[in-house]
């Protein structure tokens, strides 16, 4: 009878694993294939505001799992009336379905109620939002780094007692020397502040986000949105399934938060904005 030797042992073994791993490593192609969800609720998204424009209100519903787009919902009628009577008719604009445009340009007024009204399909949608005055918004704080390059450092507390607002900082270098060749795409940023009335465990533990840094001369545009109670909660709701989640303490995952009646989906609110403009240096 021949004998395993201790080298030959080794060898067998050696084969052994390698044609396990051999094995391990055999790719199969797999197609997935993305369905279209059975879910029909729609999705109205709109805000009034203070600005001398024609207002616009979106209606979708859920789509696929492509996060940045709608699946417009054409053919509905869109109105909103003001507590102090007058009404607003929004129309489909035919280059951007499921957009709703209002007839006229109007101003919303701090103080009113804007009721919203959407029928679509045989089913009636509404909700409401009480626009707030607003306070001027602090002023930005900019920190630069060895290299010259300047980024923000302060908007705006995240935490305050009462007064919750919601804050947008455009950022725009593309006229500055040495980046007006650049492609607009990549001397732009937007960037989104709030300071809300409850201070989340998520929050603090929110996971780090990309700084962006630009040059001396960027053109800030600072706008300071004021949001009601509802308005606060729906926006806690989508930073906890958003930019605070994935840090060490996510909360359990759910519905963002509504004021669209009948189960629909989406916000609508009415915001007074305070805005104001700075180069950065």
């Amino acid at each position: 009878m021949a004998q395993i030797t201790p080298s030959k042992l080794i060898s067998l073994s050696s084969a052994v694993v390698c044609a396990f791993f051999v094995c391990q490593s055999c790719v199969h192609k797999y197609e997935f294939h993305l369905e279209q969800p059975k879910d029909t609720t729609v999705v109205i998204e709109g805000m009034i505001t203070n600005e001398n424009k024609r207002q616009i209100v979106y209606v979708s519903q859920v789509s696929r799992y492509d996060n940045n787009r709608r699946a417009p919902v054409s053919g509905a009628m869109v109105a909103v009336t003001a507590s102090n009577d007058s009404t607003y008719y929004y129309f489909e604009d035919t280059l951007n379905l499921g957009t709703y445009v209002s007839e006229y340009p109007f101003i919303g007024v701090a103080g009113n109620i804007y009721y919203l009204n959407v029928k679509v399909n045989g089913s009636t949608y509404t909700a409401e939002s009480n626009m707030l005055p607003v306070t001027p918004p602090e002023k930005i704080k900019f920190t630069r780094n060895e290299s010259g390059m300047l980024s923000i450092a302060h908007v705006a507390e995240s935490f305050v007692a009462d007064n919750p607002a919601m804050y947008t900082v455009d950022l725009d270098w593309s006229g500055v020397d040495g980046y007006k060749e650049y492609d607009p795409k990549n001397t732009r940023a937007r960037l989104y502040y709030y300071s809300l009335t409850t201070v989340d465990v998520s929050q603090l533990f929110a996971p780090k986000i990309e700084k962006i840094e630009f040059p001396e001369g960027t053109q800030v545009i600072e706008r300071k949105y004021s949001i009601d109670h509802n308005y606060e909660l729906f926006l806690r709701s989508l930073l906890t399934e958003t930019q605070w989640c994935g840090g060490y303490f996510d909360e359990a995952h759910g519905n963002l938060h509504t004021n669209i009646s009948n189960n629909g989906a989406g916000y609508f609110s009415a915001c007074t904005i305070a805005a104001d403009t700075v180069y950065a240096k």
